[in-house]
């Protein structure tokens, strides 16, 4: 199943455009031609994302020796269908920050999905109840979309002038989304090579729990900064910067402590949670937390360039992180195996800021006190707490 949603991530972000970011950050976003033309493509998109998965099937089965896939890969990405005709109000409710409305939308959603796909599970014990109680939820969640407050008609068309203002800002949207695929899935992409679907199982087990804080900041990103930032950026730039500042430093307070309690208590939460046959996600998702806390400090600016319109600044930065999460992980397997890899991720998160930097400066938002108080914070409290402790068990094996 891990592998099943890298691929349709995959095929989600190589058919990345930026629609949401359009309607969010364009100062027509509030017109009816232009959000029934972003919800005219993401229909598209959709039904496309579908299209390629079948296609798609078939050659992935081949490449990890799974027969499994062949009908599994097409049944998960239905849902993309779903999300496709979701009702363009979620477009509106994100560019105006309503986020109560949206937040109850997406809890109740989300709760109605858990509880299916649970129960489907508890019964059948088996990956198709997953792949159907995903599919169950989809419909539903995109069926509660058109409950949302909404001002304008909701009709399939394609205004040219709003669809050439989309590509024109998402085409290097596309590019980068492709990359960031390659470095929040890449490690499962290339560990699936090397590792057993068992071993593969632990990693994904790991990395869903190192990911945890920093897909919450995600999150807010998406629903909270990125909105602000271009409303700042519409109508008072000299705002920007204080109120990143602002935001930033509260963001990263939430967000550290619990990427820091997972660098310490890793082994202890798969110890508990997991049976014996799990113990070896414990160092995993130590050393893999380790990277998330640069991961924090960078997405809580990277996607201010978005906002700006910075899709090229955004893109390059990507790319740049992508080569050097292979590089790391290809540097730390040839000299420790396995272990090396997966430090190879976390390393890779750290060496990639300076990038980020020369765009953020560019723009005249880089923070470095904000990001230095970060950094030297968590280095103290790790190196203070490990030092007591006596480390991290981490199995090195020397392939040098």
């Amino acid at each position: 199943m891990a592998l099943v949603q890298v691929i349709l991530q995959g095929l989600k972000m190589m058919s990345d455009i930026g629609i949401s970011t359009s309607v969010i950050r364009d100062e027509r976003g509030d017109e009816p031609d232009f959000l029934n033309t972003a919800w005219t493509l993401q229909i598209i998109r959709g039904l496309l994302i579908w299209f390629i998965s079948v296609l798609a099937a078939y050659p992935m089965a081949v490449a990890y020796d799974s027969t499994e896939l062949v009908l599994l890969i097409p049944l998960v990405a239905s849902t993309v269908i779903f999300q496709g005709f979701t009702s363009p109000a979620v477009l509106s409710l994100k560019r105006h920050i309503q986020l109560d409305k949206l937040l109850l939308w997406e809890i109740s959603s989300q709760f109605i999905t858990t509880v299916i796909t649970v129960s489907a599970v508890w019964h059948f014990r088996s990956i198709w109840a997953i792949a159907i109680g995903g599919l169950i939820g989809a419909f539903l969640t995109c069926l509660l979309s058109y409950k949302l407050p909404y001002k304008h008609s909701i009709k399939l068309s394609i205004d040219r002038t709003s669809a050439s203002t989309m590509l024109f800002f998402g085409k290097w949207i596309f590019v980068s989304s492709l990359v960031t695929l390659i470095i929040n899935k890449g490690d499962v992409l290339v560990l699936g090579l090397f590792l057993s679907k068992a071993d593969l199982g632990v990693f994904a087990i790991a990395a869903i729990w190192s990911r945890m804080a920093y897909e919450l900041l995600q999150k807010i990103n998406q629903q909270v900064m990125t909105p602000l930032y271009a409303m700042a950026f519409r109508e008072n730039r000299a705002s920007v910067k204080a109120q990143m500042a602002k935001t930033r430093v509260r963001l990263l307070a939430l967000s550290l402590p619990i990427i820091i309690a997972l660098v310490f208590g890793g082994q202890l939460l798969i110890d508990i949670l997991y049976d014996p046959r799990y113990q070896s996600a414990g160092w995993m998702l130590q050393v893999l937390a380790v990277g998330t806390i640069a991961a924090a400090i960078t997405a809580t600016s990277a996607n201010a360039l978005l906002s700006f319109g910075d899709s090229f600044g955004y893109m390059i930065f990507q790319v740049v992180s992508g080569v050097l999460l292979v590089i790391c992980m290809l540097v730390g397997g040839s000299e420790y195996g396995v272990a090396g890899l997966i430090a190879g991720v976390s390393i890779s998160k750290f060496i990639s800021y300076p990038v980020l930097v020369v765009f953020l400066v560019r723009h005249n938002i880089w923070l470095p006190k904000v990001d230095g108080a970060a950094v030297l914070f968590t280095a103290v409290v790790i190196g203070l707490g490990f030092w007591w402790l006596g480390g991290l068990n981490i199995p090195l094996t020397n392939n040098g």
